[in-house]
């Protein structure tokens, strides 16, 4: 029965060799020969985020071990070594069974601040009991850097439904800062830790603001390392719309198109006759000037002069705007304009709640024989919000 079976098993091994010799797709694979050698070792440092609490980053440091598999990878599992400098021999710390399209990779946790390290990594046949070593061995430093410094200085500009948050680097991290984290920590109330977005700049646009909402931010600055400091102080911000170019005309020469409304859109067409019940404030004029005449309970009061609307991203260092309403020296009587003036109202709006709105004459003149009045204006459809345009802390 051997003298058989070795036959039946030599005469099946010829049948193999010549279906080699035919069919090129078929390949016979030695079970005594090793695996492919693993490539491109390469191991680096990243300190980890987990959380934060109370402000403070929560984490840990790690290496994270990185290689290719070998051409002929046929599915055989990794085993990563590993050692501090002072210990004598490597030993294994991790076997890796699958790996992504782009390479392999193990997170070694089990690392302490100030020491050095040392990996390689070899591929093992399971069935053979064989393995390759990667023929370069990778040695990286855990450093024991501290985070860096909060930034400092966090403002915020409410803009038509966006957030324009600022700040101010720290001096503390020289330029160890790599870039910054912005977090959105609160809408209308409700807290949060959201990452909204990262910059190397000391400035974030948050485009996903919307009008009529409160939102809360603060920074953390994150070294090369991987580093996160603590949160920033927390600004609140909120947008609202704003509109530019409006024309009225003084009543005297275009009653209809004399008196203007606040809204929360353009579209409705804030400009109405200077009579309406429905008109926040109306433009009248004389040998004395310009004037604005409140109507229907609204209280207006001048800010001053100003060069905007509104001081966003791109602005210049003398940009001046007016940026949160006063608390006090509002008056329901008519009101002296000037050009390049801002002008703060306090109305009540569609919902019967009451709003601040602000405007900013660009244009006293006159056409055709008419006085008019051309501005810039923003309304803030969030109820009892005093932000015109800047954050609040």
């Amino acid at each position: 029965m051997k003298t058989i079976a070795r036959t039946y098993i030599a005469a099946a091994g010829l049948l193999l060799a010549a279906a080699c010799e035919t069919n090129p797709n078929v390949v016979i694979v030695n079970p005594d020969d090793p695996p492919g050698m693993p490539t491109d070792l390469f191991a680096t440092y990243a300190w980890v985020l987990e959380d934060f609490q109370n402000g403070q980053p929560v984490g840990y440091p790690s290496v994270q071990v990185t290689w290719l598999p070998p051409s002929d990878w046929d599915d055989e599992v990794f085993r990563v070594y590993g050692k501090r400098a002072s210990d004598a021999g490597f030993t294994l710390v991790a076997t890796v069974t699958s790996c992504s399209d782009a390479g392999c990779v193990y997170t070694d946790r089990n690392v302490q601040p100030g020491g050095n390290y040392e990996y390689y990594v070899a591929a093992y046949d399971e069935s053979s009991d064989l393995q390759t070593e990667s023929d370069f061995r990778d040695v990286v430093t855990v450093p024991g850097t501290p985070r860096p410094a909060a930034p400092t200085g966090l403002d915020g500009v409410g803009l038509d439904n966006a957030a324009f948050v600022r700040w101010t680097a720290n001096p503390a991290n020289g330029s160890s800062v790599s870039r910054y984290v912005v977090y959105l920590t609160s809408v209308d109330g409700e807290a949060s830790l959201y990452q909204a977005g990262q910059t190397d700049g000391n400035g974030f646009l948050d485009q996903r603001a919307e009008n009529g909402s409160r939102f809360g931010y603060r920074i953390a600055a994150l070294d090369s390392l991987g580093h996160y400091s603590n949160l920033s102080s927390e600004v609140f911000v909120s947008p609202r719309p704003d509109f530019s170019g409006e024309l009225v005309y003084a009543l005297a020469d275009s009653a209809a198109l004399s008196g203007f409304r606040f809204q929360s859109d353009e579209a409705d067409y804030p400009v109405m006759s200077g009579t309406s019940a429905s008109a926040h404030w109306r433009l009248e004029s004389d040998v004395n000037g310009w004037r604005i005449v409140p109507l229907n309970g609204t209280q207006v009061t001048e800010w001053g002069r100003t060069t905007a609307l509104v001081c966003g991203p791109g602005a210049d260092a003398e940009c001046t705007a007016a940026r949160t309403a006063p608390t006090a020296g509002y008056t329901t009587s008519p009101i002296g304009v000037d050009a390049e003036y801002s002008y703060v109202f306090r109305v009540t709006g569609s919902d019967g709640q009451p709003h601040v709105a602000v405007l900013r004459v660009t244009m006293l003149g006159t056409h055709d024989g008419k006085d008019l009045m051309i501005f810039d204006w923003a309304y803030q459809t969030r109820p009892n919000e005093p932000q015109l345009s800047v954050g609040a802390r």
